[in-house]
């Protein structure tokens, strides 16, 4: 075993504000600004970027479900991300970034699962990033070694986009010092990975003078005290300088079909991050869920509104 090793409100207002999306002029005391939609979904720019590329290994890889056929046959996987950018967005107004992985169990899945929450995120001013990654074949079930491989290079692939993002922050208007994770799933997984185990050395570093940790990891559907073999007793290890984690889990059982509960799986989970003395809230989600929606203004809101005004210090801004 391979070790994981650490080190409708715009119109009006923007024209009263007259340009306040552009730099130098103040945009970031528009009211409401991170708690609400103060954009209209129109105004809100999507772009498609290219992160990286890497082998197929075997053929057995692809990064989507959307391009699985064909790019199963090729030999050089392209790895993509899509980009939410907010009108208040500007080299002189930097704005914080969150990143959002989507679930799978790393053998599907795509970065437009994600598209509803980066719409209500960044309408609020958050930059936002929705991250495609290697995919494999049955998630790599049909051997432990294959599934720990899987999941190590979808960790590879979302910490280097992190790592990608942090190195053109001037390039999409990004406060480095400002990035919270998101991941549901597989993709929760993946986000509770990189808040312990940032910088972990699996595959190849992009750009090894810029780490992936971040100010923060939420996730749904997921924990790291279970039977995968990449989640196996001294695989992960647990620091109080690791990210702080908000982490939602049905109580008492997951409905995906992984058999985690909430007394065996959830709670495991989070006293290993508080007992190393990093901080973890724990919120429960309905009996038999999965995953839940973590949209702003959403249900879950509550929760979220809090956890990303202290990690990302939006009070200072």
């Amino acid at each position: 075993m391979i070790k994981l090793i650490k080190p409708a409100f715009a119109f009006m207002l923007l024209g009263l504000l007259a340009g306040s999306c552009n730099e130098d002029d103040g945009s970031n005391s528009i009211p409401g600004l991170y708690e609400e939609e103060v954009f209209l979904e129109a105004e809100i720019q999507v772009d498609e970027i290219t992160y990286g590329s890497r082998s197929n290994f075997n053929e057995l890889q692809y990064t989507s479900d959307n391009t699985k056929e064909t790019e199963k046959e090729l030999p050089t996987l392209t790895l993509k991300l899509d980009m939410y950018t907010p009108p208040n967005a500007g080299s002189s107004e930097k704005q914080p970034l969150l990143v959002m992985i989507h679930g799978g169990g790393f053998s599907g899945g795509d970065k437009n699962a994600w598209r509803n929450e980066a719409y209500t995120y960044s309408r609020a001013g958050y930059i936002c990033a929705s991250l495609n990654y290697r995919l494999t074949q049955s998630g790599g079930n049909q051997s432990p070694e294959l599934r720990l491989f899987a999941v190590q290079c979808a960790l590879e692939d979302i910490q280097n986009a992190i790592r990608f993002l942090k190195a053109n922050a001037n390039t999409y208007f990004i406060d480095t010092t400002r990035i919270v994770v998101f991941g549901g799933s597989a993709g929760g997984s993946l986000s509770l990975t990189n808040a312990v185990e940032y910088d972990a050395e699996v595959g190849t570093n992009d750009f090894p003078e810029i780490s992936s940790k971040t100010k923060g990891s939420i996730s749904t559907g997921s924990s790291l005290i279970n039977d995968d073999p990449a989640s196996q007793s001294g695989s992960i290890q647990f620091d109080a300088f690791d990210s702080p984690v908000l982490m939602f889990h049905a109580k008492e059982f997951d409905s995906g079909g992984n058999g985690y509960t909430w007394t065996d799986n959830a709670v495991p989970t989070q006293q290993a991050i508080v007992n190393s003395g990093n901080t973890c809230t724990l919120i429960a989600q309905p009996n038999m869920t999965h995953t839940v929606v973590l949209e702003l203004g959403g249900e879950y809101w509550q929760y979220i509104k809090p956890f990303l005004k202290e990690n990302l210090r939006l009070d200072e801004m």
